[in-house]
């Protein structure tokens, strides 16, 4: 029976390789037909309010026509929505008038916070391809209030929404719906030097979201299996005139007070309470940047949610930190749950910030390939010996029909600390990516690892493959993951050493003719995880999870009924360790059914609610899980978010014990307008008995310059006890920081 589990890891490939091949849902063109819009020359200055008010608009051509994705798609766009382009010698203009009988009664804003949910607000977007290489897509969005959201596309589908361009973006609200207008540098974008005799020719195309009416409309339109930034299904931009690449830096220094507090009694010196410095940006070329950070600080960077951990694997928490989100994707091997390269492994041990004292980053994208390069120093502190990491990254495309191949090396050297030896370790991975079909993908890698200055070095192999077609009719995949059990990558994210994960999965996008005109769709469907210890094929748990009910609304409500097995097998030297809610648990086999309802109401909504309950069995006892959120916005300015996660277990354990956890977070999100923003942000965790609170006040004063006030707290609801046995431990924490960092553009 093990072997023929394992067996999986080889057939089911294969298989899917051959089903994947021959999947047409869909008749897709490669090479569709191309629209096509001319931008028009200004000799006017351009006022950026959002009001289209100046008479050189009405000299740009008007592009018109847009086309729903969503609901329905190929129909022609509920409301109108006209677009004019402009340019000079320093900007590219965009104004946009979208139509709506409702006025501002119709619009859906929920927040002014830059990079705002895409899903739930009304959103104009306008996407580039300067390169014209169908790869590579630059994306500027802006809601109704003037929130921008700006984003980084790789092939349509690896996406950096952290990337933050200097662009500027205002609107007006009228009672036939809203205008905009983007003014975008040339020195923001990147784009090969104009060619004398020849006019440029670059990818474009137009999206907007109509939240109350569920629907998303573009100037192109594109596969309903493909996302907007596909940009082979974009039209051209011609007409442009950009002026020659020239230097483009910009400075971003950085001034920190700071007081930092235990037990109400200071932990810092005079001379700690200051701290400069700053970041560099530098483009060498249009397609070569170079960064360099010095006395690199994270003050502003929002706190990490808390969880509860059930599962016997690590918990991937996202990066938050400027420095490391900036060019993310030129690092990103497309998977975040097992990755040889992880940021959070730099500047952070067991969640305590360690400083930086510089780093280095430099990238480089072409229509024929992507390289990058990172070097880092970590400081030495009282936890931590002095470190150093090394990032090389090489990217090349394979003709034009998509593929990839990609090679990744990450190497860390820890000094010697306190009794520990010096350790380096060395990640060495080969990745690719290619479609087989209009709509079916493959994405592999194959890693290995070596690690010496222990007593016990050794080397690992790591590999993972996700076989996918996601087409018209849904969607059907396999992942596969192995990781050997000297594999360590200790700048890397593995969710477990020695096992092999086989997870096939399906899930249909079902439309029929009947259903109510609420609904968009309905999706069944299944996923499966098995797990196998790969140095001897002993098997550890699977999970099996069967969606017969899943009904999508087009208010962007959802709810979902699953249910599925589950098949742990615990041994002896994982159970010594593994402690879900505090209890013991034997070593054994152990299975259990549990079923799981999901649900929203609209997203959209000033007013939104979302729950999960899950019940039914749980290694040898009962568990109960009850989380939901509710979120008000009784403006775009006002935001209050609550959360709440209850778990119950009873006859649990060796002890067959009842315990019970809560995790509550309460968040209030203030705006006056897009720049200037409040958040007060507090959680409460019965397990770990922490209380935080993280507040913060940012300005921004002019694009990318930014005041800061944060104030940090951290305290545990202990015993009397407890706290004097421990007091370095449990005594509260305060962290109070004012920090100005300033943007100038060379």
């Amino acid at each position: 029976m093990m072997r023929f589990l394992l067996c999986i890891g080889v057939l089911v490939p294969v298989m899917l390789v051959v089903v994947l091949r021959l999947a047409h849902a869909q008749p897709v063109s490669d090479s569709p037909t191309k629209r096509s819009v001319e931008a028009t020359r200004t000799p006017e200055s351009v006022q950026v309010d959002g009001r289209l008010d100046e008479p050189t608009w009405r000299q740009a051509k008007s592009i018109r026509g847009f086309v729903q994705n969503e609901p329905d798609q190929g129909v022609p766009a509920t409301f109108d929505t006209e677009v004019r382009l402009l340019f000079d010698e320093t900007h590219l203009y965009v104004g946009a008038v979208l139509h709506d009988p409702l006025g501002p009664a119709g619009l859906r804003v929920p927040v002014l916070q830059r990079d705002f949910d895409y899903d739930a607000s009304d959103v104009f977007s306008l996407i580039l391809d300067p390169f014209g290489d169908e790869r590579n897509a630059f994306v500027f969005q802006v809601n109704p209030y003037g929130a921008q959201r700006d984003l980084q596309v790789r092939e349509g589908i690896t996406f950096n929404t952290n990337w933050d361009a200097v662009w500027t973006a205002r609107t007006h609200i009228t009672a036939e719906g809203w205008t905009t207008e983007l003014a975008i540098p040339w020195a923001t974008l990147r784009y090969p030097a104009p060619q004398e005799g020849e006019a440029p020719i670059w990818g474009v195309n137009f999206m907007r979201g109509t939240r109350r009416l569920g629907e998303t409309s573009g100037w192109v339109a594109w596969p309903r299996s493909y996302s907007p930034y596909h940009m082979q299904f974009a039209g051209e931009l011609r007409g442009l005139e950009p002026p020659p690449p020239r230097m483009n830096a910009r400075v971003q220094p950085y001034v920190l007070l700071r007081e930092e507090r235990t037990g109400g009694e200071s932990n810092l010196d005079n001379l700690d309470r200051a701290k400069f410095g700053g970041d560099l940006k530098w483009a060498v070329s249009t397609s070569t940047v170079l960064d360099l950070t010095v006395n690199t600080d994270f003050a502003q960077a929002e706190a990490d949610a808390q969880v509860v951990n059930l599962a016997r694997y690590s918990v991937f928490f996202p990066e938050k930190r400027a420095f490391f989100l900036e060019s993310a994707g030129t690092f990103d091997l497309g998977y975040s749950l097992f990755t040889p390269f992880y940021s959070r492994r730099i500047g952070l041990e067991n969640g305590r910030p360690v400083p930086l004292d510089a780093g280095l980053r430099l990238t480089r994208s072409t229509s024929t390939e992507q390289v990058g390069a990172l070097l880092i120093r970590q400081r030495e502190t009282d936890f931590s010996p002095a470190s150093h990491f090394a990032i090389g990254r090489l990217s090349r495309n394979l003709g034009r029909g998509g593929a990839r191949l990609g090679g990744l090396v990450v190497a860390r050297h820890d000094g010697a600390f306190e009794d520990e030896p010096a350790t380096s370790n060395i990640v060495t991975t080969v990745d690719g990516y290619a479609r087989l079909s209009p709509t079916a993908r493959v994405t592999a890698f194959i890693s290995g690892s070596r690690t010496s200055g222990r007593a016990l070095p050794g080397n690992g192999f790591a590999s993972y493959l996700w076989l996918r077609n996601n087409a018209e009719w849904g969607y059907v995949g396999f992942l596969q993951d192995i990781a050997s059990k000297h594999y360590e990558a200790s700048t890397g994210f593995i969710f477990r050493q020695d096992v092999l994960l086989n997870s096939p999965a399906a899930t249909l996008d079902w439309r029929p003719s009947w259903r109510p005109n609420a609904v968009r769709k309905f999706d069944p469907g299944f996923s499966s995880y098995v797990y196998h210890r790969l140095s001897d094929g002993a098997f550890l748990q699977a999970d099996i999870r069967v969606t017969p009910i899943g009904i999508a609304f087009k208010n962007s409500a959802y709810m979902s009924l699953s249910t599925g097995p589950t098949w742990q097998t615990l041994d002896a030297e994982e159970a010594a360790f593994f402690r879900p809610l505090g209890a013991e648990i034997a070593a054994g086999d152990y299975r259990y059914t549990r079923v799981r309802l999901q649900a929203n109401s609209d997203l959209t909504a000033r007013m939104v609610a979302s729950s999960n309950l899950e019940i039914g069995g749980f290694y040898d006892g009962r568990l109960s899980t009850f989380a939901a959120e509710m979120l008000a916005r009784p403006s775009p300015h006002i935001t209050f978010k609550g959360r709440y996660e209850l778990n119950a277990a009873r006859d649990l354990g060796t002890a067959a014990e009842e315990v019970t956890s809560h995790l509550v977070a309460a968040e209030a999100r203030l705006a006056l307008n897009p720049r200037l923003q409040f958040l007060a942000f507090y959680q409460y965790n019965t397990l770990a008995d922490l209380g935080t609170w993280n507040v913060r006040l940012s300005y921004e004063f002019r694009p990318l310059s930014y005041i800061y006030l944060v104030f940090n707290d951290a305290r545990y609801f202990v015993s009397t006890t407890q706290r004097m046995a421990q007091p370095a431990l449990f005594e509260p924490q305060q962290q109070f920081f004012f920090k100005v960092n300033y943007l100038a553009q060379l």
